[in-house]
């Protein structure tokens, strides 16, 4: 059965979206977000929606790199690594999982990809891939369906690439439906699966493991996030249960779970500042500890700390 999913990838001036669908492909789509304000955000928001791509692949994920020249693609195929600048689409990886997750460092060099069989891939970007154009001669101009490379197209080099890329991989117990950087040291990154495990990763350390857990955390089927303060220091999740949990990631412990709503949230935003889209001070800025916005089919809602 066909349907669609619909997620937003990191946002620096361009919102980065995607578009999947089990029966007929999916698209890539942007926001411009440079000259929004508060007062037009949802007036004329759809004027600013562009699509960028189309592929014939279902499109499960996305995301974008600090300064928004480059998107990365989580497809049931592989990922690849689509130019804005130039429209050229290049194969990353090259897999028979769907790919449910992504995330660029911060530096832009590795993006994680999260399998829906529990392997966690870091691809570095900056190697030599297959370039593949989309068509699209400018950033204002519309694309046509792109074809993902195919799987038999220079098969020796890609199969001694991806055993290369295996030799890194991070297994967790099941799919991997979120993964979440630390910019502080992009060497630790945290992933999640959908038997709640929440885990805390790093790079340099890949063959021990986990090295630190988070337990509490109720999933068994959905595509939940993560999200972290922006001083990286707090961990938040939506559960299956409706509870939403906050951990210290240092330590691992659980030090808030309350049940705030009748309704799974299926986004997660921890503001870096308290400052409105225009500037000026938010209406929720009441000198809280923390606050965290949260999505839902049934709305948006605002939580914050005493």
């Amino acid at each position: 059965m066909s349907h669609d999913i619909f997620l937003s990838g990191r946002l620096f001036g361009n919102m980065v979206a995607t578009l999947g669908s089990g029966g007929s492909g999916g698209s890539v789509y942007i926001m411009d977000m440079s000259t929004i304000d508060s007062a037009t955000v949802s007036r004329n928001a759809h004027e600013r929606i562009e699509r960028v791509a189309s592929f014939d692949r279902t499109v499960w994920t996305a995301d974008c790199n600090s300064d928004g020249t480059q998107v990365v693609l989580g497809t049931n195929t592989g990922a690849g690594l689509l130019n804005l600048e130039t429209g050229t689409l290049s194969w990353l990886y090259r897999c028979k999982s769907d790919i449910l997750s992504q995330q660029f460092v911060h530096s832009g060099n590795v993006v994680l990809c999260g399998l829906r069989n529990g392997s966690i891939v870091p691809v570095d970007v900056r190697e030599r891939h297959s370039n593949h154009p989309t068509g699209r001669s400018s950033p204002s101009t519309a694309r046509g369906t792109v074809p993902m490379l195919s799987a038999r197209h220079n098969g020796r080099g890609r199969n001694q690439a991806d055993k290369a890329k295996s030799s890194r991989v991070i297994s967790m117990p099941s799919a991997v439906c979120s993964l979440v950087s630390l910019s502080s040291d992009e060497h630790y990154f945290l992933g999640s699966s959908m038997d709640g495990s929440i885990k805390l990763f790093d790079l340099r350390l890949i063959q021990k493991g986990a090295i630190q857990s988070y337990a509490g955390h109720v999933n068994s089927h959905n595509n939940l996030p993560l999200v972290v303060d922006p001083s990286e220091t707090l961990l938040m999740s939506g559960g299956e249960d409706c509870t939403v949990r906050i951990w210290s990631i240092k330590t691992g412990e659980q030090i808030f779970a309350k049940s705030v709503a009748d309704t799974l949230f299926t986004a997660l935003c921890w503001p870096e500042s308290n400052l409105n889209l225009d500037g000026s001070s938010s209406l929720f800025d009441l000198n809280h500890s923390w606050g965290a916005w949260m999505g839902s089919r049934d709305g948006l809602f605002y939580m914050h700390g005493t």
